[in-house]
């Protein structure tokens, strides 16, 4: 019998803002998020932009009323990756025990990062009043973790106010994912190489075209495809995926992308909605 397969999705591909507009929604227009069942009642969301809406209206069309646990590992806490979360229905089950797993930033804990966001005056409703069992687990150092029967290491990356690449690791395949990274910082560089070593997946942050990197963008802790190629060649990855799309690169632009990636690694491809990995 062959071995059963979790199959993650991506929910959501854009970085910023969504782009609800035509010419954008080919890729897909929601913003990052990527999720998938561990098991009957159990699953794993990265990231909680818009794409957690639909995501989230899945889990609750068959588990509403069922006890049922979700493991969501944030990468870090700008609008972009978090914005899904108030909309995401299990929240509002009683049965759904919800485990929020992040870095805390200097002087603050991870509850109050979420707590003081979802809250009114920016939503209506609290967060600390929803009916869904919410725990927070700080992640203070590199020491792996297991969620469900997945194995989760992480690494530090260079972007505005912290960001957190995950390694997912289960039954010898793998799938990083290392968004929101400016490249261009050698050490750290070289530490994601390592960690992206021989993975079967890499999803990085491809947001900008080298040209518009290097005009007026430096330092606001994005990457390129072409940075995007180099790690995973000199990781020896399966598979890359060019993520966290600009919010004004078109379909048509993104399909020229594309090509020029995969004219230096063949195994590039960019992130589209409803794709999904095996792990």
């Amino acid at each position: 019998m062959a071995e059963h397969r979790h199959r993650l999705k991506l929910w959501g591909v854009r970085g910023t803002v969504p782009t609800p507009t035509p010419g954008m929604l080919r890729y897909g227009g929601n913003t990052i998020c990527l999720g998938g069942a561990l098991g009957e009642d159990e699953y794993l969301v990265i990231d909680c932009g818009t794409g957690a809406r639909p995501f989230g209206a899945e889990i609750a069309a068959t588990r509403r009323g069922k006890p049922t646990r979700i493991h969501m590992l944030f990468s870090h806490f700008h609008f972009d990756h978090v914005e899904g979360l108030p909309l995401f229905l299990p929240l509002y089950d009683p049965c759904s025990t919800i485990s929020i797993h992040g870095f805390a930033p200097v002087g603050r804990s991870l509850r109050a990062v979420f707590e003081e966001l979802i809250t009114p005056p920016y939503f209506p409703v609290r967060l600390s009043g929803t009916p869904a069992k919410i725990e927070y687990v700080e992640i203070h150092d590199r020491r792996p973790f297991n969620v469900g029967d997945v194995r989760v290491d992480t690494l530090p990356l260079n972007h505005p106010d912290g960001s957190l690449a995950y390694r997912l690791e289960r039954a010898g395949r793998s799938v990083v994912f290392a968004t929101d990274h400016e490249h261009g910082v050698a050490p750290v560089d070289a530490a994601l190489v390592e960690f992206c070593r021989g993975a079967d997946h890499l999803i990085y942050d491809a947001t900008y075209m080298p040209a518009e990197y290097e005009s007026m963008r430096r330092g606001w802790g994005h990457s390129t495809w072409y940075a995007a190629v180099a790690t995973a060649k000199a990781a020896g990855v399966g598979d890359l995926i060019l993520f966290h799309h600009h919010p004004e690169h078109s379909d048509d632009e993104l399909d020229a992308i594309g090509e020029l990636a995969r004219a230096e690694f063949p195994a590039a491809r960019v992130a589209r909605e409803g794709v999904e990995l095996e792990l």
